[in-house]
C-alpha cells in the first residue's frame, strides 16, 4: 500500500512540477521589461573612443545605427563577433549607418585595443569608465544591441548573441 502512495505522490508531483519547471526555464533570459524600457526612448551618451576622442548621441543624429554592449572576454560576445564584422563590412560604404560598439565592464583600455587591433574590428569602439551608459540604456549584461533611429530614439532591443540576419532586422526597424 505504501509503495502505491509513493507512486501517487510522485505522480501527482511531476504533473504539477514539471510544467512550472518549464515555465521557468523557458523565462531564462527573457527581460520584457527591460526592452520596453529603453524602445521609444532618446538615451543620450556621450563617451571616450579608443583613440582618445569622444562621440556622443548628438554626433549620430541623422544616422541609423545599431550599439553594441560587449566584452572581450565575454564569450557569447566573440561568437557574435563574425556577425558584427559582416554587419560593418555590409554598411562600410553607407553614411548613412553606423555601428558603434560599448565596451561594458571592461578590464582595461589596453585589453580592449589589443583585441580590437586583434580581432580587426573596424567600428568606432567606446569605453564607458563609469557605467553611466549601461545604466542608461539598462543592460543586464552582454552583447546587448540596441538599433537607434535617425531621431536618436531607441527602436528595437536585442538580448544576447545577433545574428547578422538579426542585425540588418534592426536596421530596418532603425531606418
Amino acid at each position: 500500500m505504501k509503495l502505491k502512495s509513493t507512486r501517487i505522490a510522485a505522480t501527482l508531483s511531476a504533473v504539477v512540477v514539471a510544467p512550472l519547471l518549464v515555465l521557468f526555464a523557458s523565462q531564462i533570459g527573457v527581460n520584457d521589461s527591460q526592452e520596453s524600457r529603453a524602445v521609444g526612448r532618446v538615451i543620450p551618451f556621450d563617451l571616450p573612443i579608443l583613440d582618445g576622442e569622444r562621440l556622443s548621441s548628438d554626433d549620430l543624429l541623422g544616422t541609423s545605427y545599431l550599439i553594441n554592449f560587449w566584452n572581450d572576454w565575454c564569450i557569447p560576445c566573440q561568437e557574435e563577433h563574425p556577425a558584427l564584422v559582416a554587419f560593418a563590412a555590409a554598411h562600410a560604404a553607407d553614411p548613412t549607418v553606423r555601428l558603434v560598439g560599448i565596451v561594458r565592464d571592461e578590464n582595461s583600455v589596453q585589453d580592449i585595443r589589443e583585441y580590437v587591433a586583434a580581432e580587426g574590428v573596424t567600428w568606432t569602439v567606446l569605453t564607458d569608465p563609469d557605467g553611466t551608459a549601461k545604466v542608461d540604456f539598462g543592460t543586464t549584461g552582454q552583447p546587448e544591441t540596441f538599433a537607434i533611429g535617425p531621431e536618436g530614439k531607441v527602436r528595437a532591443v536585442h538580448i544576447g548573441p545577433a545574428s547578422f540576419a538579426e542585425l540588418e532586422a534592426m536596421l530596418e526597424q532603425a531606418r
